[in-house]
């Protein structure tokens, strides 16, 4: 992930890019602020930034506005996002305990549908226990 601040670039509102090499996303932040994600790099190292994962970031949005040439990167981000293998999500109970995980990519867009299930898991056991009572 970059932040950058690039005043020569004007977006109303997030851009998906689907860049032949490099797909990312760049979304508007006030004061010319843009945030530039994603990579998707296969490795359980939690970073820091490569020079080759801001490079292919930095080339698909000039591939998408040169004004992003000329921006100043405010801040650079790694971090691990974790997937199973089979790359779908799951809500698991496993040793008294509840794990939500396995958004990979997508746990913003999925947080909420998991969370919701999440909550019903946690209601059903509150009856069950309510119940047994």
């Amino acid at each position: 992930m970059l932040l950058v601040e690039a005043p020569d670039v004007s977006l109303a509102r997030p851009v998906r890019l689907l860049h032949p090499r490099f797909p990312c996303y760049i979304v508007p932040r006030d004061g010319n602020v843009f945030m530039i994600g994603a990579t998707m790099v296969e490795r359980d190292d939690p970073g820091p930034v490569t020079a080759r994962a801001a490079m292919e970031l930095l080339s698909a949005a000039y591939a998408l506005h040169p004004g992003f040439a000329e921006a100043r990167i405010l801040e650079l981000g790694a971090g691990l996002r974790p997937a199973f293998a089979d790359n779908l999500p799951a809500v698991i109970r496993r040793d008294g305990r509840l794990h939500v995980n396995g958004m990979y990519r997508h746990g913003f867009l999925m947080a909420p549908v998991l969370a919701r299930q999440a909550a019903d898991l946690i209601q059903s056991d509150i009856r069950e226990d309510t119940h047994a009572h």
